[in-house]
């Protein structure tokens, strides 16, 4: 039986317009979901989580959002994977949580495949092995870079 292929990281933020989810880059990564590629969207732990009955926490309400507009377009994401990316966060948690996330889906922390466009999460994919692609005018060494998120995703295809 062939192994699944691994899920392309995106930075939630790439799908973000003014903290709302963007149609124009949802587009994007429907076509390129529908092109047989796996994604999870990867995000800056949040400082503080309110999940509460009556007080649901904006990352989570932004998680449902985006599965909820992605599902209705026909696509479907892996999910969410919040990383600690902060000031005060160490690398080496960082790693691991590569490598924990990596073993999830039965690979090598070298098979991982990141776009984005914080420079800790691309040093981290490229310091755990894998591939990083930037988006915009971020210079991270060892990250290819491209102009915007449907190039870097054409690049994939």
């Amino acid at each position: 039986m062939a192994r699944p292929t691994p899920p392309v990281l995106v930075q939630r933020e790439l799908m973000l317009a003014d903290g709302q989810p963007d149609p124009e880059r949802m587009e994007e990564l429907v076509a390129f979901q529908r092109s047989g590629r796996r994604l999870l969207l990867v995000a800056e732990q949040p400082t503080r989580w309110r999940p509460t009955r009556k007080a649901v926490d904006h990352d989570l309400a932004l998680q449902q959002q985006l599965h909820q507009l992605l599902r209705r377009a026909g696509a479907e994401l892996d999910g969410v994977v919040y990383l600690a990316t902060g000031l005060f966060a160490r690398k080496r948690h960082r790693l691991q949580e590569l490598e924990q996330l990596a073993d999830r889906y039965d690979i090598s922390s070298g098979e991982l495949i990141l776009v984005g466009r914080d420079a800790v999460l691309l040093e981290s994919i490229i310091m755990a092995g894998g591939r990083a692609l930037a988006v915009g005018e971020i210079r991270v060494s060892g990250a290819t870079r491209y102009p915007n998120l449907r190039v870097a995703l054409d690049a994939l295809s």
